[in-house]
């Protein structure tokens, strides 16, 4: 079974048993754990149970809620995690263990030297590119390039002529 145990000093020790599937917590009476703490929302956050283990949800909190110290919106719990309501401290303790499984070894045959940047290889010249923005060639790039240096040419011009006037 899960429960948090608060560690802030004004509750500490404090245990909530978590028995339903979904509880609320806040500082008002109608949620499921009530934390009465001025730092903690009326509806703080939403504990959700989904397999074996708690899920947090903030429910637009004023001080926000944290996991390990990270504000979260929404995130997993796992067992140790600290969770913070505002500036209320409480440990997430559950039966369930950290489930990750180390990475398989690579298999034979396989060498993943290849992917080194010391051993890049170019893509082959039958190689396309699937980005939207075709690279310019040639004469796309000078008309290009021959409009930008019109433009200033204009520019210049357009400004020599407001010079002679305010001089004359």
């Amino acid at each position: 079974m899960a429960r948090l145990v608060t560690i802030s000093e004004t509750m500490e020790g404090k245990v909530f048993e978590l028995t339903e599937d979904k509880l609320t917590i806040g500082r008002l009476p109608d949620n499921s754990i009530r934390i009465e703490e001025n730092s903690v929302s009326g509806h703080h956050a939403v504990l959700t149970l989904s397999r074996d283990d708690y899920s947090v949800r903030d429910l637009n909190s004023t001080n926000g809620t944290r996991v390990n110290g990270q504000k979260v919106v929404e995130a997993k719990l796992i067992n140790g995690d600290i969770l913070t309501l505002g500036h209320v401290e409480l440990r997430y303790e559950s039966d369930t263990k950290k489930n990750t499984k180390p990475l398989p070894p690579p298999r034979k045959g396989i060498d993943l030297s290849e992917t080194s940047p010391i051993n890049y290889k170019p893509p082959p010249k039958s190689f396309t590119s699937a980005s939207p923005f075709k690279k310019k060639k040639g004469p796309e790039r000078l008309f290009q390039y021959t409009m930008i240096g019109l433009g200033g040419a204009i520019v210049l011009l357009i400004l020599w002529i407001i010079y002679k006037l305010v001089s004359a």
